[in-house]
């Protein structure tokens, strides 16, 4: 039995974890969650953590409304690192240049790829072209570079923890919150990614609106809690409006409703939450 790309709910993949891929009551209690879960983490990373089959369209739409979480997820661990290395005497910087490396292997480097593979696409490279090689790489580079600069201006480790999970999480949420289109219908799903396709009737609807605006409550709060109220806040409308503007800019260039749309928002987003907190913190 193989998994349904347009249904999947994870039924034949995730049997062997005990979820039910139904929700008729059956399974363990958060189930759902947890699967959600799973899922938005190979969204965010592309480790397959387990998966015997391809997230199907269906299943990536509900993972949105686990994007905050796994964000949460990514930048705590990214944090540890940071900490660790700065009580081994290598001070602020060393400790961005850990974090940010930490952060490139928890995921992958797939937001970064993806944004460079974007820009290489306004560029209008050529597939497989040197030139688009290069153009890829410099863009990483720049990202990283970009990352390590905003969290080594940081006044203080605190300070820098503190925005490098905020960080992850707000650009997850607003990452989540740009797969919802303008208007009804203004999306194509033939060619646009899963992510971005429309709940079919009598589908669980967990990563519907209310879910998505839910979830970025929640990382306000939580960026609140790591920046403190008006930095979190600033913070916040920063993001928001970075999102804005990049929305605006892929509609001037008429840029795919793609994946590597989407991390290019969580990329922007990411480094504009960073450079607030160490303007304001």
């Amino acid at each position: 039995m193989t998994d349904d790309r347009d249904r999947d709910r994870g039924d034949d993949p995730d049997a062997w974890l005990g979820l039910s891929g139904r929700h008729d009551g059956d399974g363990p209690p958060g189930g759902g969650w947890f699967r959600d879960c799973r899922n938005a983490a190979i969204v965010l990373t592309g480790w397959p953590l387990g998966r015997r089959g391809e997230i199907g369209r269906a299943a990536a739409a509900d993972s949105r409304r686990a994007f905050v979480p796994v964000g949460l997820a990514l930048g705590l661990p990214a944090a540890l690192i940071a900490w660790i290395a700065d009580g081994l005497g290598l001070q602020i910087f060393g400790a961005a240049v850990f974090a940010a490396a930490a952060l490139v292997i928890l995921t992958n480097a797939r937001a970064e790829s993806g944004a460079a593979a974007a820009a290489a696409d306004l560029a209008g490279t050529e597939a497989g072209s040197d030139r688009r090689f290069a153009l890829i790489a410099g863009c990483v580079g720049a990202i990283l570079l970009a990352r390590v600069a905003g969290l080594s201006a940081m006044a203080s480790l605190a300070d820098m923890l503190g925005a490098l999970i905020a960080a992850q999480v707000l650009s997850a949420a607003i990452m989540a919150l740009a797969t919802l289109p303008a208007t009804p219908g203004a999306v194509k799903p033939d060619d646009t990614d899963p992510l971005f396709g429309p709940q079919r009737d009598g589908e669980r609807n967990g990563g519907g609106s209310v879910a998505l605006w839910t979830g970025a409550a929640a990382a306000l709060l939580l960026a609140i809690l790591f920046l403190g109220l008006w930095s979190g806040l600033l913070a916040y409308a920063v993001a928001m409006l970075v999102a804005g503007l990049v929305w605006g800019a892929a509609e001037i260039c008429r840029m795919p409703r793609d994946r590597n749309f989407l991390y290019t928002i969580r990329i922007k987003t990411e480094l504009a939450v960073i450079v607030t907190a160490a303007a304001a913190l």
